[in-house]
């Protein structure tokens, strides 16, 4: 090996202690629904989430009762309940915003997850029409960033390439250049 390869493999080994890993099982991207049309009371509920460790979002999307062709804006009152699957917190309860749309009603709301593990998330729906509620569980996940040391995780394919691009050059400049010759 020479020299240089030797510093290369040093410098990504050096590397390593400081990049944070992430867990596989981090989901980034939009919310997923984790309930989709369960009757609740008069209405048809669907939670859609995406519960990240720290802040999560919940959204509550309302369908009307059988016999209204919409739902008039903040009609029903919602609050998103969540809780470890292991109760070793009380549940908590969150008011959900009513948020405009064209067709029934969409609820969104923001809720803490401490750490990564199986909660219960519950929308109780009160209406004047009736209410209900629809829950499901769901894990709570990082948020798939992997924090400042991404920018050398992500720059070290680059960095890689570029030493390998320059050595290259080296050598070629080595190669055409002219050899002294020996005179005897």
């Amino acid at each position: 090996m020479t020299r240089t390869v030797r510093l290369l493999i040093l410098l990504v080994l050096s590397l390593v202690p400081i990049v944070p890993t992430a867990p596989a099982v981090a989901h980034e991207g939009p919310p997923f629904p984790i309930v989709v049309d369960h009757r609740a009371g008069p209405y048809m509920v669907s939670i859609w989430t995406d519960p990240d460790i720290g802040t999560g979002v919940v959204y509550v999307i309302l369908e009307p009762p059988k016999g209204m062709e919409s739902l008039p804006p903040g009609e029903a009152r919602v609050r998103v309940g969540v809780q470890p699957v292991t109760k070793r917190l009380p549940e908590v309860f969150y008011d959900a915003e009513a948020q405009p749309v064209r067709h029934g009603a969409r609820y969104f709301t923001e809720a803490k997850f401490d750490r990564g593990e199986m909660w219960r998330i519950r929308a109780v729906v009160e209406g004047p029409q009736g209410g209900g509620e629809a829950g499901a569980e769901v894990e709570a996940t990082p948020d798939g960033t992997l924090g400042p040391g991404s920018l050398v995780l992500y720059l070290m394919p680059f960095l890689a390439i570029g030493f390998i691009w320059l050595k290259a050059i080296l050598r070629r400049r080595e190669a055409a250049a002219p050899q002294p010759s020996v005179q005897r």
